[in-house]
């Protein structure tokens, strides 16, 4: 049994391990960062520290988020990097069975395979288990870290 937040992007859900995740945040006012990836949509000062925000649906490449109510930050951290994935909505825990994890197929909601670590059937949807360290790779932590320091 693992445990899961579990966020929105589109009509689908998604699931990082809850160990990934410090916090759900609302959308805070975002300053932009110049020359940075279309994908970073900005930095702010959240919960203390200054975070980087990378609009995930533009990272892997199906959309934009909207800035709607709805809109979470999770803050994540990711090589020794505190980062914010802007998502559509995140507000649940939710505990995985690991039986009921099964190999993703080649895309799920237009999303790679390489990026998922897994699908579970949860009640009536479902639930797309996404890798972090894959999603955001060496090169693009690299890209963000560059972005910040200029």
């Amino acid at each position: 049994m693992s445990q899961y937040v579990v966020f929105r992007m589109r009509d689908e859900y998604y699931g990082v391990p809850i160990e990934q995740v410090q916090a759900i945040e609302k959308v805070p006012e975002l300053t932009k960062i110049p020359q940075a990836p279309q994908y970073v949509k900005g930095m702010s000062h959240i919960r203390g520290e200054i975070t980087t925000v990378i609009d995930l649906k533009t990272l892997l490449e199906i959309g934009d988020v909207s800035k709607d109510e709805s809109a979470r930050v999770l803050l994540i951290n990711i090589d020794d990097l505190r980062l914010g994935l802007l998502v559509d909505d995140a507000k649940e825990v939710l505990t995985v069975d690991s039986s009921t994890i099964e190999e993703p197929p080649q895309m799920v909601g237009g999303v790679d395979k390489e990026y998922i670590s897994g699908v579970s059937k949860q009640d009536e949807r479902l639930l797309i288990l996404v890798n972090l360290e894959k999603v955001l790779n060496v090169s693009q932590v690299k890209e963000v870290k560059e972005a910040i320091e200029v």
